[in-house]
């Protein structure tokens, strides 16, 4: 009997012994998550591959998740997450990547980069533009012609789909609405916009929408309506998820072309633009370890 309760004593012990041990390892995990946890990530955007695979390719213990047909890179730069994302081309994939992204990540600040086409004349394929203002130049709303009028462009109003919560036809939408690019971000690529040496880098308005404008006469109209500098098909959605969920946001783009100049395509802006991406991210990092 004696043996029987010294046995039952023993494997007693055991089992605490091992409760303890991995509670003490479950303690070590909380920590380390927590410690993890305490850093919000910085969130890159590239529509396409070939605008995101390149810095992902720099980040350290990157692990790969993916969710819909959105990737997510995650990994470190200078100790710090960052988290690479391809969303796709267009406004609705952009918002929906942006909307996911910040709910399961919650990230500290959001850069939506790529390729885009000029409005500018004065701007040059490899010239980048920071996103001082983003607006969306698909929302408008037509005048009114009856059939047999036929149709007129030039005749159309910006629509601010935010005005209110009621139909499109309350005056008070008939405006521009322009998303401003965060005041740390923004001091971050200025800060190092030295180092870049195949073009300018300037502030500017970025323009947003689901349409491709190769006619020349359309991208004065929208230059001259809007104060565009170029062109491209995600940072608007993304500005205005952003806005609604308060979280710092930037575009910056870079020209590919610019058919109001002759400025003809080049594929190697896409990787230009994330290299110097690359060194406002260091800055913004070290900014906010400061």
């Amino acid at each position: 009997m004696k043996k029987k309760m010294l046995k039952k004593f023993a494997s007693v012990a055991a089992i605490s012994g091992m409760l303890v041990m991995l509670a003490g390892c479950n303690l070590s995990l909380l920590n380390e998550t927590e410690v993890e946890g305490a850093q919000r990530p910085i969130i890159i955007q590239g529509p396409m591959p070939i605008e995101a695979e390149n810095f992902a390719d720099r980040l350290e213990k990157v692990k790969v998740e993916k969710s819909g047909t959105f990737v997510f890179y995650k990994g470190k730069l200078n100790n710090y997450p960052v988290i690479v994302m391809k969303t796709g081309k267009g406004m609705e994939n952009a918002a929906a990547a942006t909307a996911l992204a910040i709910e399961k990540y919650q990230p500290i600040a959001i850069i939506n980069q790529g390729t885009s086409g000029g409005h500018d004349p004065s701007l040059n394929v490899f010239d980048i533009v920071l996103g001082e203002r983003t607006t969306n130049i698909g929302s408008l709303k037509t005048t009114n012609m009856e059939e047999g009028q036929g149709i007129d462009p030039t005749t159309w109003i910006p629509m601010d789909l935010m005005a209110s919560e009621g139909s499109g036809s309350d005056d008070s939408a008939n405006k521009v609405r322009y998303y401003e690019g965060d005041k740390d971000l923004l001091a971050a690529a200025n800060a190092v916009k030295d180092t870049y040496t195949k073009g300018k880098v300037v502030e500017g308005t970025i323009g947003s929408a689901d349409f491709w404008n190769s006619e020349v006469d359309r991208i004065k109209w929208i230059h001259e309506k809007y104060g565009t500098s170029v062109e491209e098909m995600e940072g608007a959605s993304v500005a205005q998820i952003a806005d609604a969920y308060d979280v710092p946001f930037l575009g910056i783009r870079i020209l590919s072309n610019n058919k109001t100049n002759g400025g003809t395509y080049n594929s190697g802006t896409a990787a230009a633009n994330q290299d110097y991406v690359y060194e406002v991210v260091k800055e913004y990092i070290s900014m906010m370890k400061k």
